[in-house]
């Protein structure tokens, strides 16, 4: 590795000696301790100066008068002492310059940190290219989350934020809604749905689940295409649907068939030449939304943040809704824990992924999900919480868990039938409720129906 290094890595020595003199000096007091937890062992380079960082931070933790003689204490009783000189080496240290406001120093040593890490991450990936181990795809895919989690990295340390900041946050989001300015949510089209959760909003996760074959899918495509639509004078919203396990092809002709209401069969085998108007209007209607498909079927969670970035860089109309079809089929990367681990514990990754996805894009990511085979057995079938497949994780994660519950024949003398349940089993920031849909298998499509239900 040291051959693809440059000769010299950036860094600031005697801003680190300055930093741990100002820190550990008498009346330091809060400004210092701030300036500590801004910073991580990882941030020095001298490994005197990790040393001594390490006992000033564990001083601090432990509420401890910091000191030279308690500093020394904690060396020693971390077996660093010897590493520093000793005590005489400590209080050489700690008679460096200090100065007035620590939080200057502790910016200067976090910024050549962040280089170093820049350094090292673009010359592992020089080494991993030129050995050719890896496909590229892979590499990039590695990179761009690596980059993704240092540009994040000051971001999800932001600490406590005073009420008065909050509330300014807070209220003028509220005030750009009142105006009309700002979505409440994403808005899916089925009024008492949206009703009752005020549109899927950013940073949340939201499962849809059923047992194969009920029409997860559909509903799903329904939800992205009418979420795209414009609606009281707001422009749609842009959404990305990744599609697992089916192709291109196939999520397209499901939105025209629904679009257009044609058939579906009648369009996969080509008997819709009678509506062939209809039908092309329908898909000038499509092709003006704001979505984005991809059928890859071996995708990680690293490689949709990949692609959700790269889209919202190279376009003005950055992607605020996601539908992924489906968790059980999303992949691990390689190097990940859960690709070392059973079922559950690897869904479990996943799904934390995608939640944290979710909050840092600030936008909604819908995943559907497999049932497991117990709510079969049920009387009546109606799915809940437990029938979750693979993983607790799932159900822990989610901000909202819905379910699709479909009557299905048991024999093919039954009559087919098309009324179904959307069922909110969990609601984090809102109630529960069962609301009943109609399915019209011919076009993919689920419609709300207007009646009354008691809450679920």
């Amino acid at each position: 590795m040291a051959d693809w290094l440059p000769e010299r890595l950036p860094e600031d020595v005697d801003a680190e000696r300055s930093f741990l003199a100002t820190c550990c000096a008498p009346g330091a007091g809060l400004a210092g301790s701030e300036a500590v937890f801004s910073l991580s062992e990882e941030d020095f380079v001298h490994p005197v100066h990790r040393a001594v960082f390490r006992a000033l931070r564990t001083l601090i933790e432990a509420q401890v008068e910091v000191s030279s003689l308690t500093l020394k204490d904690a060396l020693d009783q971390d077996d660093s002492l010897n590493r520093v000189g000793g005590y005489p080496g400590l209080v050489e240290l700690l008679s460096a310059e200090d100065v007035e406001r620590p939080k200057v120093l502790a910016d200067l040593i976090r910024r050549k940190s962040r280089l170093r890490q820049l350094v090292h991450l673009g010359a592992q990936l020089v080494r991993q290219a030129a050995e050719e181990d890896e496909p590229p795809e892979t590499l990039v895919e590695q990179t761009a989350q690596s980059l993704f989690q240092l540009a994040q990295g000051d971001a999800r340390t932001r600490g406590l934020l005073t009420i008065k900041s909050v509330a300014e946050d807070a209220m003028g989001r509220l005030s750009e809604r009142m105006e009309g300015r700002l979505s409440p949510g994403v808005r899916v089209g089925f009024n008492r749905f949206d009703e009752l959760t005020q549109g899927f909003q950013p940073g949340n996760l939201i499962v849809l689940a059923a047992r194969p074959g009920v029409g997860k899918t559909a509903l799903a495509l329904n939800w992205i295409h009418r979420a795209a639509e414009s609606r009281d004078g707001r422009p749609g919203h842009c959404g990305a649907f990744f599609s697992l396990e089916m192709s291109y092809e196939e999520v397209f002709l499901r939105l025209l068939s629904a679009q257009s209401e044609t058939n579906m069969k009648d369009l996969q085998s080509g008997r819709a030449a009678d509506k062939m108007d209809h039908v092309l209007r329908s898909r000038d209607v499509l092709t003006k939304l704001p979505l984005y498909i991809c059928d890859q079927a071996s995708i990680t969670v690293p490689l949709i943040q990949n692609m959700i970035r790269k889209q919202g860089s190279q376009n003005n109309r950055p992607i605020d809704f996601v539908i992924i079809d489906y968790l059980q089929l999303l992949s691990s990367p390689e190097s990940s824990r859960g690709a070392k681990q059973n079922e559950a514990v690897r869904i479990g990754e996943i799904s934390r992924g995608l939640k944290l996805m979710a909050k840092d894009f600030n936008i909604p990511v819908v995943v559907l999900s497999q049932l497991n085979r117990e709510v079969e057995h049920r009387t009546g079938g109606r799915p809940q919480l437990s029938d979750l497949r693979d993983s607790g994780a799932i159900e822990q994660d989610a901000d909202m868990v819905a379910f699709i519950h479909r009557k299905t024949a048991t024999s093919a003398a039954d009559v087919p039938d098309n009324s179904a349940e959307l069922i909110v089993a969990k609601h984090r920031n809102g109630p529960t409720a069962t609301i009943p849909l109609h399915f019209k298998g011919e076009y993919a499509m689920y419609k709300e129906l207007i009646r009354e239900t008691d809450p679920y």
